[in-house]
């Protein structure tokens, strides 16, 4: 084997390694009901802030030290100047979150075939202009394998997003357990196409669900071996919680490889 070819072949497979190591174990496989979160917990969360507001319009979540995943629709029409992130933040009631860390934007890529009519390929990765460091407050999340279907699990999703159509954000970070649909039974609820390219999750009573400000936000699961993975982006849906109607996210394993190709420097 070419000796260029082995070494990059090495450090490809270190890097992944790395981030196997890195992102996030936990110990919680269930939680019922929306909640307020526990501040120990999801700390790969993201707050995306306007830098003319003082609270977070959407979420991400923290994928490696410097980039931060989260949905399209939360950057089009924005600038890297117009966003700061926010890590390790859990209260944006306080006066001041100790353990919260500000980040300029670099840049952000937005997939380059998001539709904003069909909300396909609702996808984005920002760039931190300098590196975290993963401290007790601060860790990124698992990437998950790719092609993988979840349908019959019960995910994750957090936000500092409306508790309520219509209503206000949350100060304090929540998190809400949702069933996830096969995409056949999602797709005969909506009238919109709901294609390979997008998960759904939700309660089939309703009164559960991520709302407006949680978009960009993560949807997670727990892998067998305890580490926590990102398989939705938070994306669209109707209203908030509505009987029969699931939210729809934009489905990660779907996405693996060209996460990894925009997360590389």
């Amino acid at each position: 084997m070419n000796t260029d070819l082995l070494l990059f072949s090495i450090i490809n497979v270190l890097l992944l390694l790395i981030n196997t190591i890195n992102c996030q174990r936990g110990e919680n496989t269930r939680i019922i009901g929306g909640a307020l979160a526990d501040p120990k917990e999801w700390l790969w969360m993201a707050a995306l802030i306007l830098k003319s507001a003082k609270k977070p319009y959407c979420g991400g979540a923290l994928i490696s030290n410097k980039h931060i995943l989260t949905a399209a629709h939360c950057l089009r029409e924005l600038t890297p100047d117009d966003v700061t992130v926010r890590l390790g933040a859990y209260d944006f009631g306080k006066s001041a979150d100790p353990e919260a860390q500000d980040f300029s934007v670099d840049y952000f890529k937005i997939h380059s075939k998001y539709n904003r009519i069909t909300n396909e390929n609702d996808l984005a990765i920002i760039k931190l202009m300098s590196e975290t460091q993963f401290t007790d407050s601060i860790k990124p999340i698992c990437l998950p394998q790719k092609n993988r279907d979840y349908a019959g699990q019960l995910g994750i999703v957090t936000g500092w997003g409306h508790t309520s159509f219509k209503g206000s954000g949350s100060d304090q970070l929540r998190q809400v357990s949702l069933p996830v649909w096969n995409n056949t039974s999602c797709d005969a609820a909506f009238s919109a196409d709901i294609t390979e390219l997008m998960l759904c999750a939700g309660n089939r009573k309703g009164g559960k669900d991520s709302c407006q400000g949680d978009s960009g936000g993560p949807l997670m699961l727990q892998g067998p071996n305890k580490r926590w993975m990102i398989i939705g982006v938070v994306s669209w849906g109707i209203k908030c919680g509505e009987p029969g109607y699931p939210g729809v996210y934009t489905r990660v394993s779907e996405f693996v490889d060209w996460i990894k190709t925009h997360s590389k420097d």
